[in-house]
């Protein structure tokens, strides 16, 4: 197995969605990775990755569905904010800086 490379990370954390390369390669700009075809370091890249990725996913929600060529695929603004959410928690960002969150109260206020 050869080496993982930065944007290959992308690529894993975003399946199973298929993002074109040029929207992989501007979240990777976008997060300061200019080196994304160097190898993959877990322990220094896992959380930049995660951003790299969220912001992509961010960028589907305003689609319902995508077809490039013979291939397509519908996207679920619920499971993709779910998945926003899942990056969030796994490496300790704040959920409310990418997605919208709700918040509850209790309505005593209008009594």
């Amino acid at each position: 197995m050869g080496t993982l490379t930065k944007y290959n990370a992308l690529v894993g954390e975003l399946e199973p969605y298929t993002p074109s390369r040029l929207a992989l390669q501007k979240a990777l700009a976008d997060v300061k990775i200019s080196d994304w075809d160097s190898e993959y370091n877990a322990d220094t890249d896992q959380r930049t990755i995660a951003i790299a990725a969220i912001k992509v996913l961010k960028r589907m929600i305003v689609l319902t569905n995508d077809t490039l060529g013979k291939s397509s695929q519908g996207y679920s603004v619920e499971k993709l904010e779910k998945r926003i959410k899942d990056l969030c928690n796994e490496n300790g960002l704040d959920v409310s800086d990418f997605v919208e969150v709700s918040s509850i109260t209790d309505g005593s206020n209008l009594w």
